[in-house]
């Protein structure tokens, strides 16, 4: 038996070995805390500042004064050479008073006019596959009604807002005046609910163009705000029997776990219908007013693309079951004669099955009982670069350029005015710190668009149209191509090049709706150049 000394001895010799231990262990995992606050304290901070920079100011007012010509200069990024608008200051242009956009308008009055209302508002519609919508429409329509004028006349549209929200109309692919433009914050305020507004221009070019709202497109034109407009040339190319025009859309339901769309042609799901008989000529005109790149063609006959973006293409060579790709925004106007017996069918390729061709047709020309199949996956698509036959055209490659710029698409995971999200850029930054090109009156300017993405991004440019150059650096073997809106495919690069014959301050953004949304638009503007309207988070005005 240990006596009491024994025992208490033991106890002062094993006693402070236990709490040594327990305090190394306290103290390792009170370091471990600390250090994960640390690291969520930093991670808090850098998300914070993030946030908080990406948050645009109250009001950004986009003039091209010397004032704020010299603010770009100083936001320019590598490749974006903007001397010019030193040059342009310190010739004494400063001393010179602004020229305000509302000056730069069409006449009030003119011998040939063609007037339209269109009313914007709300209304419950049908998609035609068991589907209804709450849908933003002109005069209770998605698409809104086509407005058909011949070319030279003095177009007037009076638009009255009878949405909750503010919006505005951009005449995509017209060479309105900058005034007419509808981009809301740079050309004017957003109408407000219950408010109205009136465009005038003249109808310079023939063609397929659309109409949709330059305030939220992301949100508006996606809920059904858009339309086509046809303008008639003087002395018509061609005789059509058949003029018709497609509208190409598509709604989209759910999140990110159940995400689903419905895609529409002339604002249904449903197979459209064409009458035409044999030996007749059609003209189709299909216009993208969505975001997505739609594949389409034709099977049961031979066509040509006869124009894009409303412009013609010179020679143009038959085709057979060719894949048509058109990005948002672009217009492809096809050209075929019916067959003696049997129908033409239009099919589309679904997003969801990386390109096949869908079993039934979107749309039958001529009869409506011949069973046609659609063509095979995996078939060339159409490349404008060597179709058609070469002809005179303004620019060419060996063409003086005043400047040229290179556009550089690219994009990352980050804030933009406050939402978190992926950010589409350009030259690594977004709107409105992306690189402002700065153009003078009959400057001809070259674009190099350089796409380092892995995703479609068609770019178009406001108030003007451009000639393409090269695609991958090779130059175009066919056909002059005109556009206003040139859909840059993964790891693809054009040059493109316009002539600056349009004053005012435009934009030049991706006709993707989301991608706009999430920071890819930039400014093309011209010197001295002022505005009234502002775009920011107090004004209202968001032109994405």
């Amino acid at each position: 038996m240990k006596t009491q000394e024994r025992i208490v001895e033991e106890r002062v010799q094993i006693t402070p070995v236990p709490r040594r231990k327990g305090r190394r262990v306290r103290k390792f995992f009170s370091r471990i805390f600390l250090g994960i606050l640390l690291i969520f304290l930093m991670v808090g901070a850098t998300v914070g500042l993030a946030y908080w920079t990406s948050l645009w100011p109250d009001t950004i007012n986009m003039s091209s004064t010397c004032a704020n010509m010299k603010a770009m200069n100083g936001m320019q990024m590598d490749g974006m050479d903007m001397s010019g608008s030193d040059g342009m200051c310190n010739s004494g242009s400063s001393s010179q008073k602004p020229i305000s956009i509302d000056s730069l308008r069409a006449p009030t009055t003119a011998a040939h006019m063609a007037t339209f209302t269109l009313t914007a508002g709300v209304k419950r519609l049908p998609l035609g596959q068991g589907e209804t919508v709450e849908a933003y429409t002109y005069n209770g329509t998605s698409p809104g009604p086509t407005l058909h004028v011949r070319q030279g006349d003095l177009v007037v549209v009076h638009l009255i807002n009878k949405l909750p929200v503010s919006t505005a109309i951009h005449w995509h692919g017209i060479r309105v005046p900058n005034s007419a433009d509808g981009v809301a914050g740079l050309t004017q305020d957003a109408v407000k609910p219950g408010q109205s507004y009136t465009y005038r221009f003249v109808a310079q070019d023939a063609g397929t163009y659309w109409y949709h709202p330059h305030q939220h497109s992301y949100e508006q034109a996606e809920k059904g705000l858009y339309g086509l407009v046809i303008i008639d040339p003087t002395t018509p190319p061609v005789h059509d029997d058949i003029d018709a025009s497609l509208s190409v859309h598509e709604w989209t339901f759910g999140d990110f776990r159940n995400f689903r769309h419905v895609e529409l042609i002339n604002g249904t799901a449903r197979q459209q219908q064409i009458q035409a008989s044999a030996g007749q000529w059609v003209r189709l005109r299909i216009a993208n007013t969505s975001s997505n790149l739609k594949l389409l063609t034709l099977t049961g006959a031979s066509f040509t693309v006869v124009a894009l973006d409303g412009h013609d293409l010179n020679a143009p060579s038959p085709l057979r079951d060719t894949p048509v790709p058109i990005g948002g925004g672009q217009r492809y106007d096809l050209r075929f004669q019916m067959p003696k017996s049997g129908a033409v069918s239009l099919f589309r390729a679904s997003l969801d099955t990386k390109w096949a061709f869908e079993k039934a047709p979107a749309v039958v020309i001529g009869q409506d009982n011949v069973q046609i199949m659609p063509p095979a996956k995996g078939t060339k698509w159409f490349d404008f670069s060597g179709y058609g036959q070469p002809a005179p055209t303004p620019i060419t490659p060996q063409s003086h350029f005043a400047a040229t710029y290179t556009i550089t698409l690219n994009g990352h995971l980050g804030f933009m005015n406050g939402r978190f999200g992926p950010l589409h850029t350009i030259n690594g930054q977004t709107f409105p710190n992306t690189p402002t090109i700065v153009v003078k009156p009959g400057d001809v300017t070259r674009l190099r668009i350089v796409n380092e993405t892995t995703e479609y991004h068609p770019m178009h440019l406001h108030g003007h149209t451009f000639t393409v150059l090269s695609r991958n650096g090779h130059a175009l073997t066919g056909s002059p191509v005109i556009l206003d809106t040139v859909l840059v495919q993964p790891h693809e690069s054009y040059e493109i090049a316009f002539l600056a014959d349009n004053p005012g301050l435009w934009m030049e953004h991706c006709h993707n709706f989301f991608h706009a949304y999430m920071g890819m638009d930039m400014m093309v503007v011209y010197p001295n150049i002022s505005t009234p309207y502002n775009v920011g988070n107090s004004s209202g005005n968001f032109p994405d």
